[in-house]
């Protein structure tokens, strides 16, 4: 059975919805990228924290912290 990487509640504040896409952003990364979920929930976490506190509209933090954490992986 999948397990989704657990959000820490105090990096992520929002309803179930968010915290899911969350959770389903990190699984996409560690298939695509292949590495360890837990590994990629550090990264995307870090991101996460820095980038939400100045979205406007949250709903495109999935894909902007999904494409901060590929870059920073992919570039060293």
């Amino acid at each position: 059975m999948d397990q989704k990487p657990t959000i820490p509640s105090g990096l992520l504040r929002g309803d179930e919805k968010e915290v899911d896409q969350h959770s389903r952003a990190i699984q996409k990364l560690a298939q695509e990228l292949q590495l360890p979920a837990d590994e990629i929930r550090q990264y995307y976490m870090a991101d996460l924290d820095v980038l939400k506190k100045e979205a406007r509209i949250r709903a495109f933090l999935p894909v902007l912290v999904s494409r901060s954490v590929k870059a920073r992986l992919r570039h060293g």
